[in-house]
């Protein structure tokens, strides 16, 4: 390739000139003082048991399935079954209030 010819980069010194140019002694303070902050709270997790009957489980299955893909379509819920999953909700946040 006789006609390549190579450019030169302006400025890409500044690229490579050190950040710091006096040195720093403290860096180990400083470093984990910023890593062990004293204000920082960990949310405590609390677990709870809940206990379904089969129905509930499968109920449950069934709305994960349709948050899962919503974009699906399906056919309207039976009345029987929209009171189901409402009873489940109202269950499941008695629980959590508890």
């Amino acid at each position: 390739m006789p006609t390549f010819k190579r450019v030169a980069l302006v400025g890409s010194e500044d690229l490579f000139r050190p950040t710091r140019p006096e040195v720093v002694s403290d860096t180990d303070d400083v470093i984990k003082d910023t890593v062990d902050r004293p204000g920082t709270k960990v949310k405590e997790i609390v677990y709870k048991t809940m206990n379904f009957t089969p129905e509930e489980m499968e109920l449950l299955l069934e709305a994960v399935q349709i948050a899962k893909y919503p974009d699906r379509s399906r056919p309207k819920q039976p009345l029987d079954k929209f009171d189901s999953l409402d009873a489940l909700r109202l269950k499941i946040q008695e629980a959590q209030e508890q």
